[in-house]
Formats: structure tokens, C-alpha cells, sequence
């Protein structure tokens, strides 16, 4: 079961990875293609969010007929080829060409990441390894953006290198995933029997994931403009941060269980009041160690709600309609991650504002609105699952 449990995990590695690996080299790929519009070098980063979304939802439909097994290993192959392949591309359209396969390849991977723990394990070992996955989602991005940011100081290029760990993951799936892992799994002993039979839960969790993911995602889009603008370093120092933002999210997804068992309903609320207070902080302060901080806070966030998502959808739906409702998760998640820069975009250009930090503003805005939605409807609407908490000395 250890090798099932790391075939798994090594999926989740490969999530967030394939946008943060890039987040630390957009300025300097804008700077290469001078004469090409800053917003298409943005598109670097939200193409692949956009086409996660089709993906995502013929994922859902296939996983009904084919084996999970068999659409890991199709999508891992597509990763290698449009994450590596970037790097060799030689304008703008061909990048993001590639960067719409690695999209499509990541809305195969991301739905069967969680439902095969949704299919293979129950109650709280589900949890722990629904925040095990959160720990590799941020673990892979962390790995990326430092590494990224390394490589970058040599050539942008060779931050696309770094892909090439997918096929690493295409071997550890080959071997040790099980050839009929997730089929004819039995009902969960923790579902609640009404809420199968609805949809609403999960509408209700989509529509919460793609409010949250429109706030958090102008950290990874712009922090990189913002560090040059502000000469606060290069585009190691974006990597750097961008590192630390996944490691405090991998270290909160570790211990999600604990925290929860500590924050129980107010586990939503307090996460959006640490996104508040990192967006306050890069609204305000030009000083490297306050940016540290408001990653920080930002990562803490991060870390506890994806992993308080994805255990609370895999407790409304049926077994059989995991990956389906994950899929309508993902929709929400990367169509919020392809608007999110859109939205300052647009502000800026109505209101004729011309500023970097700009778009934190934006954010630290949403924030406080999530906060004050959140403090009159965490109880019945956003509470974690009660057991998290109930079985905890």
C-alpha cells in the first residue's frame, strides 16, 4: 500500500508545478519576445488553466469506462511533451501552443489525483491523505519555482527542464498503481446519504473555490513583475518566494487534520483572514522581509483551503461521481486562475491606474469580502467534515 500510496502522491507533485515553474521566468520570457504583447507572456501562465477545464470534465465521462491507471499514464506523456518541450520552442504561439497540451494533460492528472484517494481510501486516512496530496501539490511547486529561479539566472529556458520530472512520476505509475485501482470501490461510511443525492454541495464548493482562486492567484501572476518593478532582486528572488509559498502550504497540508481539529468552523474564516493580511502587506510594504510575510500568510491560507475542498466535495457526492465532481472543482479552479489577472487588467484600463502593486489592492478587497461573507455564513454553509475534528484527542 506504501508504494500505491507514493504512485499516487508523485501525481499530486506534478499539479502546481506546472504553472509555479514558470512564474519566476515570465519577465524574463517578456524581455526575450520584446516585441510581443506582456499580455500573451501572461497567457504562459493562464493558457494551461483554461484548458485544464474541457479536460477536467472528459476526465469525468472516461473514468467511467476506461481504467484510471491507463488516463495517468496518457496524461503524464503529454506533460513531459508540453512542459519540456517549451523550452525548445522558438516564438511566443509555439510556447503556448505546447503550454495548452501541458493544460490538457494536467486536466487529465488533476481530478484522478484526488479520486483515486477518494476511490482507495475512507474516512480519516482519506483526510490525511487528502492533505498529503495539498503537502505534494505545494512540495512540487516549491521544488519548481527555486529551481526554476536557479536555472533562470543562466537562461529562461532551462527552467523547462524541470518537466522532465514527470517522467519519473510515468514510471513510479506504471509499476506500482494498480491496473484496476478506484473500480467497484464500496459506498464511503462517511458520505451523508442526502447530500449524494444532490448537487448543490458541490456547486456550493465550486463557487467558493473560484471566488478564492481569483484572490490568491495575483501572487503568482504579477509577484515577479513586482519584485523587478520594486528592484527588490532578480528572478531568483521570485523563485525563492514563490518556494517559500509552497512550502508553508506543504507544511500546513501536512498537519491540515490537526489544524482543523483546532480551527473546526472557523477553518475557512481565518484562511481568508491570513489571504487578507499577505495582501495588505504587499499593498503597503516595499521591503523584501514584509513580502516574506505576506507569503507566508498567503501559503498558510492556501494550505488549508484546497485540502478543506477536496475532502469536503468527496463527502457529497457517490463514490461513482468523485471525479466528476472534482472535475466541476477544477473548472472553477483554473477558470478563476485564467480570470484572475483579467479583472486588475480591466480595472486598470477603466479607472487609467498604471501600478504594480495594483492588483494586490484588488485582492486584499476580495479578501475582506470573503471575510465578512464568510463571518455570517461559515456555520451551516463552509464547516469542515465533523469527524476531522470529533475523533481528535
Amino acid at each position: 500500500m506504501t508504494r500505491v500510496k507514493v504512485s499516487i502522491l508523485s501525481i499530486s507533485l506534478l499539479i502546481i508545478m506546472a504553472g509555479a515553474a514558470v512564474a519566476p521566468v515570465l519577465a524574463d520570457i517578456s524581455l526575450y519576445f520584446r516585441d510581443v504583447h506582456p499580455q500573451l507572456v501572461k497567457m504562459i501562465m493562464t493558457l494551461p488553466a483554461l484548458m485544464i477545464i474541457p479536460f477536467s470534465f472528459l476526465t469525468g465521462f472516461l473514468a467511467k469506462r476506461y481504467r484510471k491507471k491507463h488516463l495517468a499514464l496518457w496524461g503524464l506523456i503529454g506533460y513531459l511533451i508540453g512542459g519540456v518541450g517549451s523550452g525548445f520552442a522558438d516564438n511566443i504561439f509555439s510556447i503556448l501552443l505546447l503550454r495548452a497540451l501541458l493544460g490538457a494533460s494536467v486536466g487529465v492528472l488533476s481530478p484522478l489525483a484526488i479520486g483515486l484517494i477518494a476511490d482507495l481510501f475512507s474516512g480519516a486516512e482519506r483526510t490525511k491523505m487528502m492533505g498529503y496530496s495539498a503537502a505534494s501539490n505545494n512540495l512540487g511547486g516549491a521544488l519548481a519555482t527555486v529551481a526554476a529561479g536557479i536555472l533562470a539566472v543562466f537562461h529562461w529556458r532551462y527552467a523547462f527542464l524541470i518537466y522532465g520530472l514527470s517522467f519519473l512520476v510515468f514510471m513510479l505509475v506504471y509499476f506500482f498503481l494498480p491496473k484496476d485501482a478506484g473500480w467497484d470501490k464500496p459506498e464511503d461510511v462517511y458520505v451523508d446519504v442526502q447530500m449524494k443525492k444532490s448537487g448543490k454541495g458541490t456547486l456550493k464548493w465550486a463557487s467558493f473555490t473560484f471566488f478564492m482562486i481569483i484572490i490568491f492567484f495575483s501572487i503568482p501572476t504579477h509577484l515577479d513583475f513586482f519584485i523587478f518593478a520594486e528592484n527588490l532582486g532578480t528572478s531568483a528572488t521570485t523563485g525563492i518566494l514563490m518556494g517559500l509559498l509552497t512550502g508553508i502550504s506543504l507544511l500546513t497540508g501536512v498537519i491540515f487534520q490537526k489544524l482543523v481539529a483546532i480551527l473546526r468552523d472557523k477553518t475557512a474564516i481565518i484562511s481568508f483572514l491570513f489571504l487578507l493580511a499577505g495582501f495588505l502587506f504587499l499593498s503597503i510594504f516595499s521591503n523584501i522581509y514584509a513580502i516574506g510575510a505576506a507569503i507566508v500568510f498567503a501559503g498558510l491560507s492556501i494550505g488549508l483551503l484546497i485540502p478543506l475542498i477536496m475532502d469536503s466535495v468527496t463527502k457529497e457526492v457517490r463514490p461513482g461521481d468523485t471525479i466528476f465532481a472534482l472535475a466541476v472543482i477544477n473548472f472553477s479552479l483554473y477558470l478563476g486562475q485564467f480570470i484572475s489577472p483579467l479583472i486588475p487588467g480591466l480595472l486598470e484600463s477603466l479607472l487609467s491606474i498604471d501600478s504594480t502593486r495594483f492588483p494586490f489592492y484588488v485582492s486584499a478587497i476580495m479578501s475582506f469580502l470573503a471575510v465578512l461573507g464568510l463571518w455570517f455564513f461559515r456555520k451551516p454553509k463552509f464547516t469542515p467534515s465533523s469527524y476531522l475534528y470529533e475523533n481528535q484527542k
